[in-house]
């Protein structure tokens, strides 16, 4: 991989984060930091938004699941591969405490140097933005910042030393928080998980999770990430998300449409279905893998009332277009443990086996 590929690749970053807050600013679903990260609001199509929706509830849902099949006392760990400016840490924080989460961020250096600026700009309003979601609830005090039950506690952001050690070194610390830098087809650089950096517990429960990431670099690399994580960590699960089907009509439509944006999906014709992208994580060492289009995600896998709640929030007709896009993406649900009892608690594809009647398409209409 070039340079020039890299930057395209980092590209990807900005405009995922500005489909995001289009998303959240109609209404899709609640997410008071995004903003923070996005340099100005843009309106994105509803397919694009209620695809980004389906992107985000599905995630949500499976992260529920790996959290509820421990205990809640015991220790766990999230780690974002190529976590790019996404907000789950701040928004979901109240919840993680609940959990015992530790949750670690990794990027590539010019990525990780712009979030640690925003997060360092703009810390005060993200913890605050805490407090005041908390009051909405009914609890935690509504006043201050930085306190025990806030994002990025501990960190004393008026402290100037503090602040230039974190852009020296690429790397953000604190009691559930951790940020780092990472070349992902450069296996020497997963140093970053050892104590003297980010401190990663290759004891406790971990879930990985890859959002249009491993698709952009070589397969071998890919293979290396997925193989080292079911090799260091005894009790874990992997969720990807990616682009598939590069060889009918739509998909190498889409693949040309990627590469000139200069960021090739280099992985996309090793793994081109889903029963390619099963089989790479089961001969990289995962007990079970199940898959899913984002179309069979949208339609049997998310709750139907959150669905139908969508549906009613902007006029919406691009229903062929729609199921091509969507059949071009899934989600890949990895498990690793010692338990079957816990490699069979998961649920993904079972959603297909009782599917429930389609949704009405009363979307085309406008409800206020």
């Amino acid at each position: 991989m070039n340079t020039k590929q890299r930057e395209s690749i980092i590209g990807t970053n900005d405009d995922a984060a500005s489909c995001k807050l289009s998303a959240v600013n109609l209404g899709y679903y609640k997410d008071d930091y995004v903003k923070y990260f996005v340099k100005k609001a843009i309106k994105r199509p509803p397919l694009i938004n209620r695809g980004f929706f389906t992107r985000i509830q599905c995630i949500e849902d499976l992260i529920l699941q790996f959290l509820n099949t421990y205990p809640q006392s015991e220790a766990k760990q999230i780690i974002s591969l190529g976590c790019g400016f996404d907000t789950y840490y701040f928004r979901e924080h109240k919840n993680l405490s609940k959990y015992k989460i530790t949750y670690i961020e990794v990027d590539y250096d010019q990525v990780v140097r712009n979030k640690i600026k925003i997060i360092q700009q703009h810390h005060t309003e993200l913890q605050k933005q805490q407090h005041q979601t908390q009051d909405r609830d009914g609890s935690g005090s509504g006043s201050g910042s930085g306190g025990a039950s806030s994002p990025l506690a501990g960190i004393d952001f008026s402290d100037a030393a503090v602040l230039q050690h974190q852009l020296e070194h690429l790397e953000i610390k604190c009691a559930d928080y951790r940020l780092g830098s990472i070349d992902l087809t450069n296996m020497d650089t997963f140093s970053i998980f050892d104590a003297d950096h980010l401190n990663v517990d290759f004891s406790v429960p971990t879930l990985f999770l890859s959002e249009c990431v491993l698709v952009y670099i070589p397969p071998q690399c890919g293979n290396n990430v997925i193989q080292w994580a079911s090799t260091h960590f005894k009790e874990s699960c992997f969720i990807t998300y990616e682009q598939i089907k590069p060889n009918d009509e739509f998909g190498s439509m889409m693949i040309k449409n990627i590469e000139m944006k200069g960021c090739p999906l280099l992985s996309i014709q090793s793994f081109p279905e889903i029963k390619d992208q099963k089989k790479r994580y089961l001969d990289l060492g995962w007990n079970r893998v199940e898959a899913l289009d984002l179309k069979q995600v949208h339609s049997y896998f998310i709750n139907r009332d959150r669905v139908r709640e969508i549906e009613r929030l902007e006029i919406f007709d691009e229903f062929e277009e729609w199921d091509l896009i969507q059949s071009h993406y899934c989600f890949v649900l990895a498990i690793k443990s010692a338990s079957q009892t816990i490699i069979d608690s998961y649920h993904f594809e079972q959603c297909l086996l009782n599917k429930p009647a389609p949704t009405p398409a009363t979307s085309m209409k406008f409800f206020s």
